[in-house]
């Protein structure tokens, strides 16, 4: 008795495709080609916030590297937006070197599919091993039902804090990845730039999102006496940082 029955595992799933759009391509532009200077593959990729107060560099991995906050940001960014302002940036960097790798991938041949060694003609077996076979694959799919349908029952993960170390920012994460930046108004109302580049550095290397930067200071409430103190003490190594800023103005980067 021959049955006609496709193997599911000759069942292939659709190729995800990723929508052409001027939207997309607008933004891929953007990423790839700021100022319409084509990036090639880098070490490090960076990115800026609408002001040029604010950059962040991003390895090829994806990990923050450097952080550089301009002197007088907060004449052009409020400091209860400088966070999201902040997180705005670093997705900007992490999009910017997925588009730029992704552009340079070589382009792959899709290869022939294998031969199916175990593929075994229906019109071979018997009624009765037919039978099995197929209650076999309907259990096999019955299972990885219930499976994704547990999965999306389940309560949402919790969101973790983690706070920068004198508590400047916090991260809120979720699944491992970044969802938002938060910052106390107050603690951000024109601290050091020097003080708030490493404040981001630590929070992200204690997020696991950035390069190890060696043992970050013990946490300290931003009212306390001490945090107070950090933040008078560092209003003077800001040399280095407004170099930084000359050499990307003086390349375009910053036009």
């Amino acid at each position: 008795m021959g049955v006609g029955v496709l193997p599911l595992e000759n069942l292939a799933l659709a190729t995800l495709n990723v929508p052409d759009s001027p939207q997309l391509r607008a933004r891929t532009a953007e990423l790839t080609r700021p100022g319409g200077v084509e990036l090639q593959l880098a070490n490090t990729y960076e990115a800026r916030d609408r002001t040029g107060f604010i950059a962040i560099a991003v390895n090829r991995s994806r990990m923050v590297e450097n952080a550089w906050i301009r002197p007088g940001w907060p004449d052009r960014i409020r400091p209860d937006a400088f966070p999201a302002v902040l997180y705005s940036t670093y997705m900007t960097a992490v999009q910017r070197a997925l588009a730029v790798e992704l552009a340079h991938r070589p382009v792959q041949q899709p290869s022939a599919p294998a031969p199916d060694d175990a593929y075994v003609d229906p019109a071979a077996l018997s009624l009765e091993e037919w039978v099995r076979r197929t209650r076999s694959r309907l259990d096999a799919i019955d299972a990885e039902y219930d499976a994704i349908r547990r999965r999306q029952q389940a309560p949402p993960p919790d969101v973790t804090e983690i706070r920068s170390p004198l508590g400047y920012l916090t991260m809120q994460m979720r699944r491992g990845g970044p969802i938002a930046i938060t910052g106390d108004p107050q603690a951000l109302d024109n601290p050091s730039s020097t003080v708030l580049a490493d404040e981001i550095l630590q929070l992200f290397g204690r997020a696991g999102l950035g390069v190890a930067l060696g043992e970050p200071s013990p946490p300290v409430h931003p009212q306390d006496d001490t945090a107070g103190e950090a933040r008078e003490n560092c209003y003077e190594s800001r040399v280095a940082e407004d170099d930084h800023f000359a050499e990307l103005n003086d390349s375009g980067w910053l036009e």
